[in-house]
């Protein structure tokens, strides 16, 4: 999966923004959820991963010892559902000494890309 961002467009949609880690409350799973029902609607759905949330996207989880389901296999599953990009932001990685081999999903962009995806989406949902 390419996980570079190379271009810029404009979005106009719904932005879906994971700020918290995977566990330890339902943010996470509910976000998810959210992003499946915006994708199915046929709402333009992008998702944006930031701070706590490049956890997420962490491989790999073992959440079976907290009877959780695993949120990064959840994550590479929104393209099925229509979910048009997911970006995940680098300067959240670096800071946590990630890099793009670390994660499961995403195009890493930079903090000017995550401005104007903030600054030009028409809704947006933070979890």
């Amino acid at each position: 999966m390419d996980k570079q961002l190379t271009g810029k467009s404009a979005n106009k949609g719904i932005l879906l923004v994971f700020r918290h880690a995977p566990y330890g409350n339902a943010l996470a799973r509910e976000g998810l959820e959210a992003a499946l029902a915006c994708g199915v609607m046929g709402a333009k759905t992008d998702v944006l991963y930031i701070n706590e949330g490049v956890w997420q996207l962490l491989e790999p989880q073992d959440s079976g010892a907290i009877d959780c389901k695993n949120q990064a296999s959840m994550a590479s599953a929104l393209a099925l559902y229509d979910v048009d990009d997911i970006w995940v932001d680098e300067n959240s990685l670096k800071q946590r000494n990630l890099s793009s081999a670390d994660i499961n999903a995403g195009k890493i962009i930079n903090t000017a890309r995550v401005q104007e995806l903030l600054a030009t989406s028409k809704s947006i949902l933070s979890f």
